[in-house]
């Protein structure tokens, strides 16, 4: 099956080549987006109006919080598939279905169909799609074709002119809070960012709010006052409603997620069950080893940054930090945020092709002479590096990047384990 999935996706992959760009980086061409993805879902017999659908969107949490969403609906028995984005280590992590991910099999057949009825459309209308349309629409087509009744999707950029904006009214929306990131797509204020992530707020639709800030609150008020939409603000819980190793952050996205569940009559027990053994996704703290510990976190935004911090501090432990990010992330303001917390710092790249990477000996200049450690081109020289400097009780972080942590993560957990288990932790 491996040599089968990694040839079909690669067929996949290279159908980005038609689109002038691989990933929009404007809001004209995210408007352009929106209308491109309708008409090919369209083409594959409309699967987004075939399910029932949770949209999420929002700054930080909004995958740990959709996974949460999927945790419930799967104990409380429903058939469910998970749209993330962007995968970790191999792109079917980006399709969790029920308990695990989807099946190679059955990923692999329905990109096969896919590409069949890509064709056919090109023919008709040349309207080439990006990476994360087609990814977009074959999640929505490959969740429906296994038997899903419900999807829950996560936005990519924003939600107004995200490409899972295709959907009808939803079941249920979240979002989860609002900070910067994106600036280049989605605006320099927080206003605007806000206005970006209501547009998924759709006529007589449920919304479930994270923010507490009168000033955004009234943005997405008013959005759902024009839409005749029910709004909750959800504030962050008094106490721990999941075990607190979680971190702070992920007690408010239990609540919207809790809220949510409630919305759509999830029972109290598959609530409770989930709360009780509650799963994490990759590289969200995630320890792959001891002695010395490693530690991949994928926060790849000043907002996500801070909350990997308050989990550093609780370490009280000497810290070797392997930075690497994208070059439009806010490099300089997220190694301002960590380097008080750390002893060393290794500055390094993803090499996955179609983002642009920070480039490494330039993001160490940001780190005080007395903390560099050294930079990398090859993340994997940076993290033997930093094994060898570091001692037994000494923690090694590497952050900045989901591509960058999804890559070293492959180091304990490959690509080829996870495709044959359906599973992105065949090593527990």
């Amino acid at each position: 099956m491996i040599p089968q999935y990694n040839e079909t996706y690669e067929k996949f992959l290279s159908l980005t080549n038609l689109c002038e760009k691989v990933f929009s980086d404007s809001t004209a061409e995210l408007k352009k987006s929106m209308k491109r993805t309708e008409q090919f879902m369209e083409a594959l017999g409309s699967p987004h109006k075939k399910l029932k659908i949770i949209h999420i969107a929002g700054t930080s949490g909004k995958g740990s919080t959709a996974y949460m969403v999927h945790q419930m609906l799967t104990a409380d028995k429903q058939n469910v598939g998970t749209y993330l984005s962007p995968h970790t280590t191999t792109f079917l992590e980006r399709f969790q279905y029920n308990d695990k991910l989807l099946s190679a099999d059955d990923l692999v057949s329905s990109m096969n169909e896919l590409m069949d009825t890509y064709q056919k459309h090109l023919a008709k209308t040349n309207t080439p799609l990006s990476f994360f349309e087609l990814s977009t629409c074959l999640s929505l087509f490959a969740f429906q074709k296994a038997g899903a009744r419900w999807c829950v999707l996560e936005t990519g950029c924003g939600g107004r002119w995200d490409a899972t904006n295709v959907i009808p009214t939803p079941e249920v929306a979240i979002i989860t809070n609002i900070d910067k990131d994106h600036t280049e797509l989605l605006g320099n204020s927080l206003a605007q960012i806000a206005f970006e992530k209501a547009g998924i707020i759709k006529k007589n639709g449920t919304i479930f709010c994270g923010e507490v800030r009168p000033n955004i609150k009234k943005v997405f008020m008013k959005e759902a006052i024009k839409n005749n939409a029910a709004l909750f603000f959800i504030h962050p819980p008094f106490e721990n409603i999941i075990n607190a190793e979680h971190g702070e952050h992920q007690q408010h996205n239990a609540s919207l997620a809790i809220a949510a569940a409630k919305e759509i009559n999830i029972k109290d027990n598959a609530i409770e069950q989930t709360l009780d053994n509650l799963k994490r996704l990759p590289c969200r703290f995630e320890t792959m080893q001891q002695s010395p510990q490693i530690i991949l976190d994928g926060a790849h935004s000043p907002a996500k940054i801070a909350a990997t911090v308050k989990k550093i501090k609780e370490l009280k432990k000497p810290i070797h930090l392997i930075f690497g990010c994208a070059a439009n992330k806010d490099a300089p303001q997220m190694l301002k945020q960590l380097i008080p917390h750390v002893d060393k710092v290794t500055t390094t790249r993803f090499q996955m092709g179609m983002r642009k990477a920070a480039v490494p000996s330039e993001l160490l200049k940001v780190a005080p002479k007395a903390k560099r450690a050294g930079s990398f081109l090859d993340h994997s020289e940076a993290l033997d590096h930093a094994k060898k400097q570091s001692k037994n009780d000494e923690v090694i972080i590497a952050t900045g990047s989901l591509f960058l942590t999804g890559e070293l993560r492959a180091n304990w957990i490959s690509e080829d384990q996870i495709v044959k288990s359906s599973n992105s932790f065949s090593h527990i």
